[in-house]
């Protein structure tokens, strides 16, 4: 009897592990499975495993399946703060409640900037793991990346950055990045405006061999700059244009490859009083997939989602793709200009907009929000203290998109 038991318990066991491998060997049923995982970091240790697995978990046709079910966890924001004493300041603020396996991941890391000396401390940018900063100390600026994640890299810095002549009058200058491989590609890139003559004029340089490297220099006509527009949300890099929702009417895009201008119209569009096209409320722009563009309309409590689907700028390109009512959210989280310490602060402003326009955070009556899109969810999560400071800007911290994937061995 006792060995029938064993050969029934063999079998049993032979017949289950055919049965686990008829499964896991077949690359399509593996890809469902993976599909079945929650995190970016769950999909990595999953590809470790053997080399079947890996080729399932880096496929780009599986990873564009897996980001549009599972997109990139934001796990916080550096918000960047501006008092009357001209100083910034940047806090790390978690977004919470995380997943026991998301929380720990935070803890391990080192998110705040403390610990690096300086006066006056402001993010400039913020991509796959990397925060671009910007110290003032020892009377100059100090810009480089901190690796939250990796917090024994320290303080990585750029060399000096290109100096401009003193004659120019610059309205944007600022750090960009870009996914290259898998790592980031850096650009140093400057606008200044010679307002009499509406004279543009732009230079783009690539950090190259620890060296900024000259890469673009443009000239074009704009009218009707938008100053109080000009900031770090307003101007992005997407694949090897730069655009530049900085203008009344029109997007500016700088081609890199061809170092030319171009515009592409905005899909709102009113008439004043005096009969002169102007936008209502806020915009902003977003990357979307395949190389796209977002632009997010936030007029009082209407929120509106457009994608570019051309690239002609044609008014027709636009597609309006998402359309919100944000009143009654508002309404349950108690938010009147009763609560406001400022009676000069504005109604809305929208602070930054995720990729393909999946959350935004905006400021109204002295709370910063977190609104996510694809769950109509709203919640607070920063209330401004100070009376005289001002949120200069906020940059979500997100998990590494793509994954990187572990080198197996031979």
């Amino acid at each position: 009897m006792e060995v029938k038991r064993k050969r029934e318990e063999f079998t049993l066991a032979a017949a289950s592990a055919a049965a686990i491998s008829l499964v896991l060997g077949d690359c399509d049923l593996l890809g469902e499975i993976f599909l079945r995982l929650g995190f970016s970091t769950d999909l990595v240790r999953a590809a470790a495993v053997c080399r079947r697995w890996l080729r399932t978990a880096s496929d780009p046709a599986f990873l564009r399946r897996f980001r549009d079910i599972h997109p990139p966890r934001l796990l916080g924001f550096y918000i960047s703060t501006f008092s009357t004493n001209l100083r910034f300041g940047a806090d790390f603020v978690p977004m919470l409640p995380q997943p026991p396996e998301v929380a720990a991941l935070i803890r391990r890391g080192r998110f705040s900037l403390d610990s690096y000396a300086s006066l006056s401390t402001r993010v400039m940018d913020c991509r796959n793991g990397r925060v671009v900063v910007n110290l003032f100390r020892d009377g100059d600026s100090t810009y480089g990346v901190h690796s939250p994640l990796h917090p024994s890299r320290g303080l990585v810095t750029f060399p000096r950055l290109p100096t401009m002549a003193d004659d120019k009058f610059s309205v944007f200058r600022e750090v960009l990045s870009k996914e290259c491989g898998n790592g980031l590609a850096y650009f140093w890139f400057e606008l200044d405006y010679c307002d009499n003559k509406e004279i543009a004029t732009a230079r783009v340089y690539k950090l190259q061999d620890d060296a900024w490297s000259l890469q673009v220099s443009a000239t074009t006509k704009v009218s009707n700059l938008l100053t109080s527009m000009l900031n770090a949300d307003t101007v992005f890099l997407v694949d090897d244009k730069i655009y530049m929702g900085i203008t009344v009417h029109n997007i500016l895009v700088l081609d890199l490859t061809s170092s030319t201008f171009s515009t592409i119209k905005y899909p709102i569009e009113n008439l004043n009083s005096m009969n002169k096209l102007v936008i209502d409320g806020e915009i902003m722009l977003s990357r979307a997939n395949g190389s796209g563009l977002c632009l997010v309309h936030l007029n009082k409590f209407q929120l509106r989602v457009w994608l570019l689907t051309g690239c002609d700028g044609r008014m027709g390109d636009w597609l309006l793709v998402n359309t919100i009512c944000l009143r009654d959210l508002c309404a349950n989280l108690k938010i009147s200009n009763s609560t406001t310490e400022d009676e000069h602060d504005r109604d809305v402003y929208i602070h930054e907009v995720g990729d393909n326009a999946e959350f935004l955070f905006f400021q109204m009556h002295g709370y910063v929000l977190y609104f996510d899109v694809r769950s109509s969810s709203l919640q607070k999560v920063y209330r401004k203290t100070e009376k005289k400071a001002h949120v200069a800007s906020i940059h979500p911290y997100l998990m590494t998109w793509p994954p990187i994937f572990p080198a197996l061995k031979e």
